[in-house]
């Protein structure tokens, strides 16, 4: 590589360099100099703009001496100004660096935790904090106003949902429907805000080569909490210059799946314990019908000391007209009481399953027992009747 390759940057009030010519080409291509960019090269009387930066070339020395003073803004720097290869960035980027707001850096984590214990309150104040630092690069911007809008629609659709609730009670009220419009009207404007947020980002940072990936879904989905993820990356690449690690995404999905994952363990758990209490519930109807059968039962057997041989004799209605939601019939035959669960309004586990309770002779009372003859599984039987 000769000295006439070694081109110097005159820059936002500051030298940079020295660069290969190829690199500045490369930057060139890529648009990443300002307007007033100037340039300097050993053979050239002065600092020249941008355009003319390949019409002059000189050689001879091993070492390029320190480009000449140049104004730019209003000032003039010159070489003893500072020393270029001590204080210079070592690539262009850290012009970028330097310029760029440091964005709000908080842990999008704690962005979390501080909402909760909040009880919503710092998740309704960070986003403007995060919109405030997008109008800053991007002075156009409309996100802190979307928010404002997004947040009193949604208080005045509160207000008014509240309101019609109250008034169904006496009569009814349209107010209902209204602020839950308002409130529809509050996540659109909320979620347009973020994509405006994001679209500015990209526009104002891709070109000074951080490259920002914001997905669409991932934003949707998580809004503030992944914004910040972007904005706690960006911070980082501007106090270090690195852009890796990525923005975190990935881990958002993990919050989203873990509750549905834990969910569904307690749901196995439940659903089954839930079932089994659906079971005995209608287990339990039977228990209940059979209940005035028992005393009549006692009664005949109190006054002829012998068991009754059928349900009329017993006093008693048909056994097919002593019927619930899940018992067919209670039955007073052969010296006990039999409860057939054959509706189709019982579940599958007793249906066609029979409920046998036996007589027990002791000292001049009657005690029931459920008896082998019974069908329905011990595990659904109350705590008396299992074997």
């Amino acid at each position: 590589m000769t000295i006439d390759d070694q081109i110097w940057i005159g820059q936002n009030g500051e030298k940079y360099g020295p660069y290969p010519e190829a690199t500045v080409r490369q930057w060139l291509a890529e648009g990443k100099f300002a307007a007033d960019a100037l340039v300097w090269r050993e053979g050239m009387p002065d600092w020249v703009p941008l355009s003319g930066m390949f019409s002059a070339t000189a050689g001879g020395q091993q070492q390029p001496p320190p480009p000449p003073g140049f104004r730019s803004s209003g000032h003039t720097y010159t070489a003893d100004s500072f020393s270029a290869q001590r204080y210079a960035p070592t690539n262009h980027s850290d012009v970028e660096r330097a310029e760029l707001p440091m964005p709000p850096s908080l842990h999008w984590g704690l962005v979390l935790l501080f909402t909760m214990i909040s009880f919503g309150i710092f998740g309704i104040i960070w986003p403007f904090i995060q919109a405030s630092w997008v109008r800053k690069i991007d002075s156009g911007s409309k996100a802190t106003l979307l928010l404002a809008l997004a947040f009193i629609a949604c208080a005045v659709g509160e207000v008014f949902y509240f309101s019609g609730i109250k008034s169904l009670a006496t009569g009814g009220s349209g107010l209902t429907g209204l602020g839950g419009l308002l409130m529809l009207s509050y996540w659109i404007l909320y979620l347009v805000a973020y994509f405006s947020m994001a679209g500015s980002m990209r526009r104002n940072l891709i070109p000074i080569g951080l490259p920002v990936e914001i997905g669409g879904i991932t934003l949707f989905f998580f809004n503030m909490y992944y914004l910040q993820g972007q904005l706690s990356w960006i911070a980082h690449w501007k106090n270090t210059g690195r852009t890796e690690p990525k923005a975190s995404k990935g881990v958002l999905w993990i919050l989203l799946v873990l509750p549905l994952f834990m969910i569904s363990i307690l749901a196995a758990i439940a659903i089954p314990a839930y079932q089994n209490y659906i079971i005995r519930t209608q287990v339990s109807e039977g228990l209940t019908l059979a209940e005035g059968t028992k005393t009549a039962f006692t009664e005949y057997y109190t006054n002829r000391h012998a068991v009754p041989p059928d349900n009329t004799a017993a006093g008693l209605d048909p056994s097919t007209s002593i019927t619930g939601r899940y018992v067919s019939s209670v039955d007073v035959s052969g010296g006990k009481i039999t409860v057939a669960f054959d509706t189709a309004g019982a579940n599958v586990t007793i249906r066609d399953k029979v409920l046998v309770l036996t007589p027990t002779l002791n000292a001049g009372q009657i005690t029931w027992s459920c008896n082998t003859e019974t069908t329905v599984p011990d595990k659904d039987l109350p705590i008396a009747c299992r074997q």
